[in-house]
């Protein structure tokens, strides 16, 4: 039952990272925004992500992963309310930004807990299927709430969505009590921290691996409003795309996760998916027909998430410190979201002067030569 409600508030907090994609073009009209415009509210959720990654692992340190994640699951659904509130541009972006900061302290403090109660020999499993119950949420939140944007508009499937968090909060933080805490240690915080932001592998993975937090990013965010806008599809055929990615990343992060673990060539499987997860955003303005693109989105979907579940198995493989599991997991997404918390932003400004097809080709390409940097960590990785 521990598991299975950490994964259901994991599943419920993506929900509300992209329950907001499918009113975008509302949003735009209801208070006459641009696509920069967009582009602003949607890195301002990934500003407010990314600086308190390590907040969010220091804090669990000291008051405990339990407290910390309820937290961040209180402050996130408090702000998805008051972003179907907002009146204008700027009420928008700040409470996308506090949702980024309520994010932040949930991800790291649940996947510690996570890692105390699930048997060593699996743990790349159910790294994966957390991982993957991120794009269960996030699906439903594309698929589920165009529905509702339909039928409400979009201000009040925001405090729905915001409202079903808290409540997720309360239940989970119930469920979730008499988990042990990490092991205790002899070495203060601050020495251990220290010797985690010396370790050169915690700095080259999170970069090497971009193109997962990248492809998560641009293409949940901004891939219906493309479709629905530049390729002119309908509505309902946009969002069944935008599902598809995310949906089929549940796939992707469960699978991922159980084959890095059962195989003798985990490095190839980790490069391999990065590949694959570049490739699959360069494929994407080359094609406008619904099933190709639906083929795309899939692959792209489940070869982003693997990227990231393997991404997470590895640093939790070499922490040698259990205390400093939290910490590792937050720093991680720290260096990852401080690079991709920007990328919907430029992303936009690229399409505004350079077209659409040069903007997915630079991000997949980009993906493809940050892949490099592990030849910087080979003997350690």
């Amino acid at each position: 039952m521990q598991i299975g409600t950490i994964n259901l508030a994991r599943a419920v907090y993506a929900l509300n990272w992209f329950n907001i994609a499918p009113g975008l073009a509302d949003i735009a009209t209801s208070l006459n925004l641009r696509i920069v415009d967009l582009g602003v509210i949607t890195t301002g959720f990934y500003i407010g992500l990314a600086p308190f990654q390590i907040a969010g692992g220091v804090i669990a340190s000291r008051i405990g992963n339990r407290i910390t994640s309820f937290l961040g699951l209180i402050i996130l659904g408090t702000f998805v309310i008051l972003s179907g509130l907002s009146t204008s541009l700027l009420d928008l972006f700040l409470a996308r930004l506090f949702e980024g900061i309520g994010s932040s302290l949930f991800f790291s403090p649940a996947l510690g807990m996570l890692s105390e109660i699930v048997p060593t020999r699996t743990r790349s499993f159910h790294i994966g299927l957390f991982n993957g119950s991120f794009n269960i949420g996030a699906g439903i939140g594309i698929l589920g709430w165009t529905y509702l944007d339909s039928v409400y508009s979009w201000r009040f499937p925001l405090e729905l969505a915001g409202m079903i968090m808290i409540g997720v909060a309360v239940l989970n933080f119930g469920m979730v009590s008499g988990i042990p805490q990490s092991h205790r240690s002899d070495t203060s915080l601050t020495s251990r921290v220290n010797v985690a932001l010396r370790t050169r592998i915690l700095w080259i993975l999170p970069l090497a691996a971009l193109i997962g937090i990248l492809a998560e990013t641009i293409t949940g965010q901004l891939f219906v409003y493309y479709a629905e806008v530049h390729l002119n599809m309908a509505d309902g055929l946009a969002s069944i795309l935008g599902t598809a990615f995310l949906l089929f990343g549940f796939a992707g992060g469960t699978l991922g996760g159980y084959l890095y673990g059962r195989s003798g060539k985990k490095n190839s499987i980790f490069i391999g998916s990065m590949i694959l997860t570049a490739l699959m955003l360069m494929l994407i303005p080359l094609f406008s027909n619904f099933l190709i693109l639906l083929a795309i989105m899939a692959i792209l979907g489940i070869m982003a998430v693997a990227v990231l579940s393997i991404l997470y198995v590895k640093v939790v493989e070499i922490t040698t410190d259990r205390t400093m599991v939290s910490f590792n997991l937050s720093f991680i997404n720290f260096v990852q979201t401080a690079f991709g918390s920007l990328s919907p932003f430029f992303f936009t400004i690229l399409v505004l002067y350079y077209g659409y097809g040069f903007s997915w080709f630079t991000v997949g390409f980009s993906g493809l030569l940050l892949i490099l940097l592990l030849l910087f960590v080979r003997k350690s990785f």
